[in-house]
């Protein structure tokens, strides 16, 4: 898609990828942190995700980033299947691929007003241009602001206020006739409230009010240096591509979603990450009629320091650890005490640093040969990963035994360690492509393809809460003679680490693009089956659990079909797009369920979009258009657990725009969910309790963009 595409639609950030784009879907919920990406039937809550995102050819390391504002972003793409071959490491279901305008292909100064529902506001501008010496310089800055969509029960204040500000600087220099030089410095910063997660009772399928009564709060600030050389020589093309990745974030968040005073969390993350990239592709002489090809070699290194300070309050106290552990002290010990644990602090500190490295290198190759109308192409690609994790985790607090201790004793819990891991993985890829133009009229595709990929592997920071409350319990339990039955969280390198996961994916399909007069016809179809080996997936610890954490599961597989079709005559056009995804465990028992057949949660069995849109010409100076348009989005079922206990049936969502073109500016109203659909984006689990999270009503927006 290109901008006038992008701004047509409203689609501003790759979350709104996900209304046109078939089985792809990032639900809008939480933080900016939260960037879950779903495709084909995978996709991940937290951690590594399964579509890679570069931006000018610079990957972006951490999903904490993927929430960004899409500023001057001139094309997307959106690559399907595993792509291992070029991009390596979390690429295994696709690539999301985003170019910025660029100041020797593009002059002149853009502006954007918007103002609409919930007090949204959103202003840009930004400028490009070249000089006669080859230089060429362009930037833009942005800022965006809502009050949001919903309400804390709790105090009446917004759940969702959020303020965002981004710009980019970006340098271009022929240097010599053979060298180019590229500068491109991106930031942006966030600050979000909190989000609108409300309980829900299953025994009576209700969900009340969101209400919490601490602080949930989300910020960050990402920082990204660029450096793009390019050096052509007689008989071949030399490209690097270096850059420099700073992030900084913090998370507050009521960690239990009531209105009760349990525990709360602040994660706070400062990461920097270096890439390195080498791509080599041959010009005349190097290659040959039949033959083409690129090699490249791509180094990586991560740095992540985290703090995750979970803080207990009266209430956690009272449930969570007293409860569980007085619950299992016998009679005869507890001496008539109906509570004879007690803890004297009304809420402590469980704190948790972590020291993340990850590190990588890889080797890869792809040749395209052509015989005629056909073009095969083979890759393959060698990829080393490496991680380590030290970990120190403690808390204090102060206890009596009330039948035997006159008074009160220290305990400290220490939970301290590393791990580490690293692999090696070999990503093949085959395909075939057969093209032939249909006359004048047009031409017709046909591909297949088989391919490997992976998502690397990491560690669970956010179980380790769970890991030392269970040491604590434990601890003062044994102090006392007295052993429970159940333990809780065991403490394992399993529960610490997860492995990464791989994929093998088949593919096949088709294009056509017939054009005739004023009638133009564009088709696509494709059919792919992907088969995974240990899966990972988010899980909830049993019982009164306050983290989550990440597991292998197994095997599962993901067979579905993907259509999409335009169709313009004049100034009329119909679009139109669906997606069908059927994704299951095949081999997933946890040892306690078998969920072997089981949709896969989080993932929506189906998508589709259909638009329509018709433009009328004015030959006056001032007023050039008026486009009107109307579409429909929409999915079909999603799975929230691994039982397949809990489903959100299909939803439709109804949108329209109006756009008035002027001869310096344009004027476009946009409305979204105009049926005003009762929606569900995300479940999850906390203390034992059940939760969702709404999706956003009926919203609308009014802007003017000015290019000049």
């Amino acid at each position: 898609m290109y901008l006038n595409q992008l701004e047509e639609r409203g689609i501003d950030s790759p979350k709104k990828l996900s209304s046109i784009v078939p089985n792809l879907h990032i639900p809008e919920y939480g933080s900016s942190m939260t960037s879950s990406i779903y495709l084909r039937g995978y996709g991940s809550r937290m951690e590594n995700p399964v579509l890679g995102l570069y931006i000018d050819d610079v990957p972006v390391l951490n999903k904490n980033s993927y929430d960004l504002e899409m500023l001057d972003i001139r094309r997307v793409d959106l690559f399907r299947g595993p792509q291992g071959t070029v991009y390596g490491r979390n690429s295994m279901c696709g690539v999301l691929s985003m170019t910025t305008l660029s100041p020797s292909s593009y002059s002149g100064v853009r502006a954007l007003l918007e103002y609409g529902s919930a007090n949204s506001m959103m202003a840009s501008v930004s400028a490009y241009g070249s000089s006669e010496d080859g230089l060429a310089v362009g930037g833009g800055i942005s800022y965006r602001h809502t009050d949001g969509f919903f309400t804390n029960a709790y105090d009446g204040a917004s759940c969702d206020p959020s303020d965002a500000v981004s710009m980019r600087l970006r340098l271009e220099k022929q240097i010599k006739p053979d060298l180019y030089f590229e500068n491109i410095l991106s930031a942006g910063y966030v600050n979000q409230g909190g989000w609108p997660y409300r309980q829900y009772l299953a025994d009576t399928k209700e969900l009340l009010a969101t209400s919490y009564n601490d602080v949930c709060a989300y910020r960050r600030l990402n920082v990204t240096e660029a450096v793009k050389l390019r050096y052509d020589a007689p008989s071949y093309v030399l490209n690097s591509i270096s850059s420099l990745q700073l992030l900084f974030d913090r998370m507050d968040l009521d960690q239990d979603f009531t209105d009760r005073s349990m525990f709360t969390l602040a994660q706070i993350q400062r990461e920097g990450a270096l890439t390195q990239e080498v791509v080599l592709r041959p010009k005349a002489g190097w290659k040959t009629s039949w033959w083409d090809w690129q090699s490249g070699a791509f180094a990586f290194y991560k740095f992540n320091r985290m703090s995750a300070p979970v803080n207990f309050k009266q209430d956690g106290i009272n449930e969570l650890i007293l409860g569980n552990a007085n619950a299992n002290i016998p009679e005869d010990v507890a001496g008539g005490w109906d509570d004879p644990l007690a803890i004297r602090e009304e809420g402590f500190p469980i704190d948790s640093e972590f020291g993340i490295h990850t590190y990588g290198a890889a080797l890869y190759h792809e040749s395209y040969f052509t015989f005629g109308k056909w073009l095969f192409t083979a890759g393959l690609r060698l990829d080393y990963e490496g991680n380590a994790m030290s970990y120190v985790s403690d808390a204090a607090i102060h206890y009596k035994f009330q039948p035997t201790m006159a008074d009160w004793k220290r305990y400290v819990t220490e939970y301290q360690g590393s791990v580490s891991d690293h692999y090696l993985e070999v990503l093949p890829k085959v395909s075939a492509l057969y093209s032939d133009r249909m006359g004048s009229a047009g031409k017709g595709t046909f591909f297949a393809t088989v391919s490997k990929g992976y998502r690397s592997g990491g560690f669970n920071t956010q179980i380790f809460s769970d890991i030392l409350q269970n040491l604590m319990m434990n601890g003062l339990m044994a102090d006392l003679g007295v052993y429970l039955d159940d333990p809780g969280v065991a403490v394992t390198a399993e529960n610490t680490a997860y492995r990464p996961e791989k994929s093998w994916n088949y593919e096949v399909g088709g294009s056509i693009s017939l054009k005739k007069g004023i009638h133009k016809l564009d088709a696509s179809a494709s059919v792919f089956y992907i088969s995974c080996r240990d899966q990972q997936i988010t899980l909830f610890p049993p019982g009164k659990s306050t983290g989550r954490m990440m597991a292998n599961v197994g095997r599962s597989r993901s067979a579905g079909v993907e259509l999409a079709a335009s169709y313009e005559v004049a100034d009329f056009s119909l679009s139109a797009a669906y997606g069908y995804t059927d994704a299951r465990f095949t081999v997933y028992d946890d040892g306690n369920n078998d969920y072997s057949g089981n949709h896969i949660p989080y993932s929506p069995e189906q998508t589709f979009n259909v638009r329509a849109g018709y433009t009328f010409g004015f030959a006056g100076a001032f007023v050039r258009s008026l486009t009107v348009a109307a579409d429909c989005t929409g999915n079909g079922r999603i799975w929230w657990d691994e039982g397949n206990m809990l489903v959100e049936p299909a939803r439709f969502f109804a949108g329209a725009d109006i756009t008035l073109g002027m001869s310096r500016f344009d004027i476009r109203f946009r409305a979204d969910n105009i049926n005003n659909e009762d929606y569900n984006v995300f479940y999850f689990k906390s203390v034992g309790n059940m939760f969702f999270q709404r999706g956003k009503p009926f919203r609308w927006t009014l802007g003017i963009t000015f290019n000049i």
